[in-house]
């Protein structure tokens, strides 16, 4: 069973659009940076890249991405972000695809204009920090209850 999501972590992926992550394989690693829509449901990033790319070739051979969100704020009091584990998935169902193209078109429009490949990236772990109302106040989460040892 899924563990709710805490609000704090909820609350910052609505208000971002652009996720950096790495995919790799063996040992080829690659970066990457993807604007995204967050399905709060499933927590679940939605994003658009072509297999062709370098990233996307990696995930379709191991699809374990690491990743960072945060903004680019001047004072470190406003200094926030999340460090994250997940799975990155191809949608290849027409259904989910669809699914999941209209949730993305709804934040960004533009993108029915682009032919790409649609993915979701279902967070498995959580790191939030936030300097907004503690200094470097943590928050965690994970997917499921697991015996997790770097929590």
């Amino acid at each position: 069973m899924m563990n709710p999501l805490p609000k704090p972590i909820s609350q910052f992926l609505k208000e971002k659009h652009i996720v950096s992550f790495t995919a790799h394989y063996r040992e080829d690693f690659w970066a990457a940076n993807c604007f995204y829509v967050f399905d709060e449901q499933k927590v679940r990033l939605i994003v658009m890249t072509k297999t062709t790319t370098r990233h996307a070739q990696l995930m379709l051979k191991n699809n374990h991405i690491v990743g960072t969100i945060a903004g680019q704020p001047n004072k470190i009091k406003d200094m926030e972000g999340i460090q994250f584990t997940a799975l990155a998935h191809l949608l290849e169902n027409q259904e989910e695809r669809k699914k999941a193209f209209d949730i993305y078109i709804k934040k960004q429009p533009l993108a029915k204009l682009v032919n790409s490949d649609i993915w979701e990236i279902s967070f498995t772990e959580i790191k939030h920090t936030s300097n907004k109302l503690i200094f470097a106040n943590k928050t965690h989460w994970i997917r499921e209850e697991i015996n997790n040892p770097h929590l």
